[in-house]
């Protein structure tokens, strides 16, 4: 008797200890700043303020949230902090131009510039978007990154928020925090692809931006190098000149790109503007005019030859 009593004991030990015999519950993810659990983060488009657990005054940044391709994005550094990750444990390799973040609970999480894909504990899985280098900041899209460190995000069109706060846990009252932000003064959205240390020339009127050691030989017109120029036509439109592929490398490819990004038009644009322009390989190459559509800024863009380099024309 006493050995079937201590089979059965055993048993029911056996049970209570094994995880794997108990029923699968949701699981609930705890999220530390500073030591402090993080109950909700609450971010604001145009505002350089964010709200943690509801506590104000809010936490300052130098630059502010921005809106594209319909995701919200947020520098890296502030976006981890918020989160409640560490700077010593956001890391970026410029070389492979990727950002690595050692997340609460043992989370690792890995993003790479360009491209649309998110690692999280080791299994990467594709997004709709992918992290953007502005001004030298990296900027990561606020809801992957916080969904792959154990959040949950909501995103209020109304009041053009985002909220987040730990996985497994109800949404928090943050009223009081979108109400505190919304009194924030906004800062207007500027052209969030500016590289930091650029200035801006102006000549006849309009405007563009140039990297540092721009030469400016002429009246309007700006030389950089391996033969990049940028143009004024005096009020009616300003040209960016790049080098085709016979006479360029990574890096002055890079420079245009900027070039472009900061004066012609978004990512979109920019990227059809360069597959187009790609075609000219050679000096010898004639690569015929096309027109693209106009933007805020321009009524319409032309495309073109240029002896050994591509011309991109904007028309005011």
């Amino acid at each position: 008797m006493k050995k079937i009593f201590a089979i059965v004991v055993f048993l029911a030990l056996a049970v209570i200890f094994t995880p794997w015999l108990h029923p699968a519950t949701a699981e609930q993810v705890d999220v530390y700043e500073d030591n402090h659990l993080v109950k909700s983060v609450v971010f604001k488009i145009g505002v350089p303020v964010y709200v943690v657990n509801g506590q104000t005054p809010g936490v300052k940044m130098d630059v502010s949230p921005f809106i594209q391709d319909d995701r919200t994005f947020v520098p890296v550094r502030f976006l981890g902090n918020a989160l409640g990750v560490s700077d010593e444990n956001i890391n970026w390799n410029g070389e492979v131009r990727r950002v690595f973040v050692a997340g609460p609970n043992n989370t690792s999480l890995v993003m790479t510039l360009g491209v649309k894909e998110i690692v999280v504990d080791g299994q990467a899985r594709a997004i709709d978007v992918a992290p953007v280098l502005t001004s030298d900041r990296t900027f990561l899209p606020a809801r992957y990154v916080a969904e792959g460190l154990g959040y949950e995000v909501a995103w209020d069109e109304t009041t053009q928020t985002v909220v987040c706060w730990p996985a497994g846990q109800p949404k928090p009252d943050v009223s009081a925090a979108v109400e505190y932000l919304s009194q924030v003064q906004e800062q207007p959205q500027a052209n969030q692809y500016i590289p930091a240390g650029w200035e801006q020339v102006s000549y006849s009127g309009v405007s563009a931006y140039i990297p540092p050691g721009a030469e400016n030989r002429y009246k309007g017109v700006y030389f950089m190098e391996k033969g990049i120029m940028v143009q004024f036509d005096d009020a009616d439109a300003l040209t960016i000149s790049y080098p085709c592929k016979q006479y360029s490398d990574e890096k002055t490819d890079q420079v245009a790109k900027d070039l472009l990004l900061a004066n012609i038009g978004g990512p979109d644009l920019v990227q059809q503007i360069w597959e187009y322009g790609a075609q000219k390989t050679t000096r010898g190459y004639l690569l015929p005019f096309k027109l693209f559509p106009g933007t805020e800024k321009f009524k319409e863009i032309q495309v073109g030859n240029d002896d050994g380099c591509i011309a991109v024309t904007g028309i005011y």
